[in-house]
């Protein structure tokens, strides 16, 4: 498989990303949240970025119009639950958390959560399909954070579209200076994630593995005990990937 990508970057195009991804762009549920659904066909997950109040609890729930029975939802009191509503009552945890919490963070009077799970969940849970381009959703928060009747509640019809840039994108690095004598530059924006940088040669041979500081906005890589030629550098992280040429002088 890596000969391939490499053959591909090679003769096809120096940028190569595996990802394909529907989105439905950052929508406003209410003055107070915020949600953005991501469908990654390559790895079939689902991202969810959702924002809501710090001081009190929110939620959503999906594929519904009206707070039904056995509708899969999630909410945020003091801590994050994956629930089923079940009538009247406090929703119903469920037995496995499907969803990994990838991101929590506060900002002024603002939480925002980053969610990732499979298109197939547990049971109970709403089947993503990629195809999908429609998805109505539920939402509601109350006035603390203790989990109570809702203060607000509605629901909001999405739309997933592809196209439209995305500034987290591993296709927005770049690389320099190239050609160099070895240490190259990788410059991204603080939306931007890199999880590993492999380094092969021309025949897909794996020469180095770096995965380690690569938070920085710019990142070194020094190959200058490397022979002058042709490399390639495969970037990864959770749900892309690319693969750039470089040239050793």
């Amino acid at each position: 498989m890596k000969k391939i990508y490499i053959a591909i970057a090679l003769f096809v195009g120096l940028n190569v990303s595996t990802a394909q991804t529907k989105s439905t762009g950052v929508t406003t549920l209410n003055t107070l949240m915020t949600l953005k659904i991501d469908k990654n066909s390559t790895t079939s997950t689902v991202t969810v970025t959702l924002t809501g109040p710090s001081d009190r609890w929110f939620g959503i729930g999906f594929n519904a119009t009206s707070m039904a029975n056995g509708t899969d939802c999630l909410y945020y009191s003091t801590s994050f639950v994956d629930s089923v509503i079940s009538g009247r009552s406090a929703p119903t945890t469920d037995a496995s958390n499907e969803w990994t919490v990838s991101s929590n963070t506060v900002s002024g009077s603002t939480r925002t959560l980053v969610l990732t799970r499979n298109f197939v969940g547990g049971t109970g849970d709403y089947a993503f399909v990629y195809n999908d381009n429609n998805l109505n959703i539920i939402w509601a928060y109350g006035s603390g954070l203790a989990l109570s009747q809702h203060d607000t509640r509605g629901s909001s019809a999405l739309g997933f579209t592809l196209g439209t840039e995305d500034f987290a994108s591993l296709n927005n690095i770049s690389i320099a200076p190239n050609p160099s004598n070895g240490i190259f530059n990788i410059t991204k924006n603080n939306q931007t994630s890199i999880s590993k940088i492999t380094v092969f040669d021309i025949n897909g041979k794996t020469l180095k593995v770096v995965d380690s500081e690569l938070s920085l906005e710019a990142i070194q890589i020094n190959l200058s005990d490397f022979s002058k030629g042709v490399y390639f550098l495969e970037i990864t992280n959770d749900i892309d990937k690319v693969v750039r040429k470089i040239i050793i002088e």
